[in-house]
């Protein structure tokens, strides 16, 4: 065999090798889920909270965050963003939210918040930013007022 032939069948099997490999790629991408189920919605009565009381001490400085146990799927996280800004997510996770465990926490750093259950991470504006949930962490609006902060049932950001 001569070398033009030879480059011929050489580059007729990289082009095979890069078609096959672009046709794996496609089946086996990882790409997100975009098919799994969305938050159910639970309407909860407002929610009023006095910052002064030594209950809510962990909001008393910015980065601050609490858990409540009442309110949405499976409770609120509650962070602290500003010295007067509060912003409260649902603590079910955007991922499979029916899945018993699809519970989302602050992670110890308190720099981002997971879920362990699908190991999707969170910034604290709730924005996906890793694992494999795509939609951001449900928010509820919330009113800060003369040292009370109130919540409500009503979706900030539309998810």
């Amino acid at each position: 065999m001569t070398t033009r032939p030879r480059l011929k069948l050489f580059i007729r099997l990289i082009a095979a090798i890069a078609f096959a490999l672009t046709l794996l790629t496609q089946f086996n991408s990882c790409s997100p889920d975009l098919s799994d189920d969305e938050i159910p919605y639970v309407p909860f009565e407002d929610i009023t909270m006095n910052l002064n009381l030594p209950a809510y001490s962990k909001l008393s400085t910015v980065g601050g965050f609490m858990y409540l146990n009442t309110g949405g799927v499976k409770g609120l996280i509650v962070y602290r963003s500003g010295p007067s800004t509060y912003i409260v997510f649902e603590r079910n996770c955007s991922y499979s939210p029916n899945e018993a465990c699809a519970t989302v926490e602050v992670h110890s750093s308190t720099l981002y918040m997971l879920d362990p259950c699908c190991s999707s991470t969170f910034s604290l504006t709730g924005e996906p930013t890793g694992g494999i949930a795509w939609r951001p962490l449900r928010q509820y609006v919330s009113y800060y007022n003369n040292q009370v902060l109130t919540i409500t049932d009503e979706v900030a950001n539309g998810i």
